[in-house]
């Protein structure tokens, strides 16, 4: 089985954006999976499925969270992420700035080596919105993630020009080094996106109560296809 990481560190990236379609491409799959939330104040990856008589198919204890603390009360709350990931796959949306405690945990509990010998593999999406700030976390977190199968996201989402990104030696010297897996995800525009949202709809309650015409339907169905070929193409996300 697998953790997939979504991953950013910075706020505004659009990392519970793309946990979600994460989650929504896994059950269209069929693929069973936990979506865990570790920003208890704003879990709004998570937030979508957390009506029992809504979301009654999916749901079946599938959702959960966790916490990432320097708090001694709290430093072993996530220990049960290599208990469910050894039943299915994880998708754990991340919240901003907990590089330290996550990593603090990752290492003073030596995670990464008690998972490879319990047959469990990790994944580090890191959402990118393309801003130099953006760009130097990822160029510092890194070293630490090297053994680990690491997928940058260029949310075209929140930009729409990469020549920043594309020029920065630093960068794309960093990307060669560890054999980052880049990725464009497509862009759904804001007036559906924001709508769904605030709504917390799935994109099948979007389709069927969003009340959206036939071309948003059908640009709304148009982006779902589209992402999942992103994310397909990894070939990380198959159990």
């Amino acid at each position: 089985m697998k953790i997939h990481l979504i991953d950013g560190e910075k706020g505004g990236v659009g990392k519970s954006w793309i946990a979600f379609v994460i989650a929504e491409y896994l059950a269209s799959k069929l693929i069973s999976f936990y979506l865990y939330a570790a920003d208890r104040s704003n879990p709004t990856a998570a937030s979508r499925y957390k009506d029992k008589k809504r979301y009654a198919e999916f749901y079946d204890e599938s959702v959960h969270y966790t916490q990432f603390s320097e708090n001694i009360k709290k430093i072993d709350e996530p220990d049960i992420l290599l208990e469910m990931a050894s039943q299915r796959t994880i998708v754990l949306d991340l919240p901003a700035q907990v590089h330290y405690p996550l990593t603090s945990w990752l290492e003073e509990k030596d995670i990464f080596a008690l998972s490879k010998a319990n047959q469990i593999d990790w994944v580090r999406w890191f959402v990118c919105n393309g801003e130099d700030d953006s760009i130097q976390i990822l160029i510092t977190s890194a070293e630490f993630y090297k053994n680990q199968p690491t997928v940058l996201v260029r949310n075209w989402g929140l930009c729409d020009d990469w020549d920043y990104f594309d020029e920065h030696q630093e960068l794309q010297a960093t990307i060669k080094k560890y054999q980052m897996v880049v990725v464009d995800f497509p862009k759904l525009a804001d007036s559906k996106r924001i709508k769904i949202n605030a709504n917390k709809w799935t994109f099948d309650e979007a389709m069927e109560l969003g009340k959206f015409g036939i071309v948003a339907k059908s640009d709304i169905y148009q982006y779902t296809q589209k992402a999942y070929q992103v994310l397909a193409s990894t070939q990380l996300l198959e159990a």
